[in-house]
């Protein structure tokens, strides 16, 4: 819950030489709480867990207290198998950030990406949105990347070589069945989900170029939505479907550019110097992420409107940081970067620019998707 609280920037959490010396520890019974000691630690709200075992289940009493009034303001019991007491943590976390900011938290979000498991393999793993619970999800054995969570988060869209060639694949979470969605001749990248979830946006060079092509969620009715010389590629929907960005190099190197999700009316969004490659739409459709060269340093991490306007860069370190991908409640964007030496998954606020390092993870990953909340 610590982690969770301080992680969406809103939050600061009080250190023990704070508590009133009085305290040794809570009892089941929250009636016994010594709220004016607390009043003395500068805390303006108290966190009350109460775990116990109950028919081979973990039981816990979450509550949260306005410590001037002394009144409990959000109540919750929950129930579950031990192993699951990390998504309870999660689920209280999320109830706090409602209540306090009127938004749903993102601690029950999950995360998926590629891991390097040898110079010629790479899987696509999951994981909680803050490293633990890691688990491969893929076994093909080749180059397996760029994992792209369904909008009911049940599915995966990826790249994959095991058949030899870059051909598209959707993983179901739940049965574990992966099947093709294009293995066209050529170039099959980009895949990203429609938010209906039932088409996806893809890139197929079978016609001579990179282009994009809409394809329904089992590989059929293909319809091109781009159609240029030059290449079209890393397309994005926005939140309401209705407009495409992607990058394209047809007025000089690869930039921003949107496009409505029939393919009409394309416009340039970006005009910074160096490429501006890699969008992804914000889930409140007010931003885009991207990565942009920065001369003598690498790439980071920039953001502008949804219009092109208010560019702004996010990250500033040496090396390589790209593949953003937003959290839910469109705050924070996760992205690969090889800041340390290895690329591992980073975050950014993107209203305090505070960066983190993913933890739990030490393995060479990158590319990675943040899927939506799972309550």
């Amino acid at each position: 819950i610590r982690y969770d609280l301080e992680f969406t920037g809103f939050f600061r959490i009080i250190g023990r030489d704070r508590y009133p010396q009085s305290f040794t520890g809570f009892t089941r019974d929250a009636t016994r709480i010594d709220f004016e000691g607390w009043k003395g630690s500068g805390a303006e709200f108290l966190i009350y867990v109460y775990l116990y075992s109950e028919n081979e289940s973990i039981i816990a009493e979450c509550r949260l207290f306005d410590i001037d009034s002394g009144q409990q303001v959000v109540g919750k019991r929950f129930q579950a198998r031990p192993e699951w007491r990390r998504s309870l943590a999660h689920q209280f976390s999320d109830e706090i950030v409602l209540y306090l900011t009127g938004n749903a938290g993102i601690a029950t979000s999950q995360i998926a990406f590629s891991v390097r498991e040898s110079v010629d393999v790479k899987e696509i793993y999951v994981a909680d949105y803050d490293g633990a619970n890691l688990r491969r999800v893929t076994q093909h054995n080749a180059v397996t990347i760029l994992p792209q969570f369904s909008p009911d988060r049940n599915r995966l869209a990826y790249v994959s070589y095991k058949d030899r060639y870059p051909f598209l694949y959707i993983y179901d979470l739940a049965s574990g069945a992966s099947r093709p969605l294009s293995k066209e001749v050529g170039l099959n990248a980009s895949p990203t989900w429609a938010p209906s979830g039932d088409e996806l946006a893809i890139v197929l060079s079978k016609d001579g170029n990179a282009e994009i092509y809409l394809v329904d969620d089992d590989g059929s009715n293909q319809r091109r939505l781009t159609n240029d010389r030059a290449l079209d590629t890393s397309p994005t929907f926005s939140p309401d479907g209705r407009q495409i960005a992607f990058v394209s190099d047809r007025q000089g190197v690869g930039q921003g550019f949107a496009m409505d999700a029939n393919g009409g009316n394309v416009r340039r969004l970006s005009f910074q110097g160096g490429q501006s490659v890699g969008p992804a739409w914000s889930p409140n459709g007010r931003h885009i992420a991207y990565v942009g060269t920065v001369r003598g340093q690498g790439t980071e991490i920039f953001i502008m409107d949804a219009d092109g306007s208010n560019s702004r860069q996010l990250t500033n370190s040496p090396g390589i940081s790209e593949a953003p991908a937003w959290s839910a409640d469109s705050r924070h964007i996760m992205f690969s970067s090889n800041r340390t030496g290895l690329s591992q998954l980073w975050t950014v606020n993107i209203e305090t620019g505070e960066e983190r390092r993913v933890p739990n993870i030490e393995q060479f990953s990158e590319g990675p998707t943040w899927g939506p909340r799972r309550h």
